[in-house]
């Protein structure tokens, strides 16, 4: 594998830490600016979020209420020219911040992200669906 693509998969691979990162820091607007101002949100249970103000809508209010703890397992990380995707398995568990028990959100998940190179060579989530390997309790 050549040095480009060496560093295009660390890269998109790096972006999934990062909205790793952004999830358990609570940092919604770092979070929601490793977003295309297209990309298109596939939660499980909802409909779909299409475009970075429907995502921020849906997803805001979650950053607002809980603070959250999400692991991420990257198992396969790809890039083709400009898009890239990773798939992975994760854990998320969410506390409310009025106080309260721990809730195990998803605690067997796995997502399916895929990201396009923009104009100033930096990455951003076009498309990521994710759901759950065990049915909701």
């Amino acid at each position: 594998m050549d040095e480009k693509k060496k560093s295009d998969i660390a890269a998109v691979k790096e972006m999934l830490k990062n909205y790793a990162k952004g999830c358990n820091t609570g940092d919604f607007e770092f979070w929601i600016s490793l977003w295309a101002d297209d990309g298109v949100q596939m939660p499980p249970d909802a409909p779909t979020r299409i475009g970075r103000e429907q995502i921020r809508e849906g997803m805001k209010p979650i950053f607002d209420q809980f603070d959250m703890k999400i692991e991420i397992d990257i198992a396969e990380a790809k890039v083709h020219g400009d898009y890239g995707l990773t798939r992975c398995t994760y854990t998320l568990d969410i506390t409310p911040k009025a106080g309260g028990e721990t809730i195990h959100a998803m605690p067997d998940g796995k997502a399916l992200t895929l990201y396009e190179r923009q104009s100033d060579g930096s990455w951003k989530i076009v498309y990521d669906c994710f759901n759950s390997n065990v049915p909701p309790t």
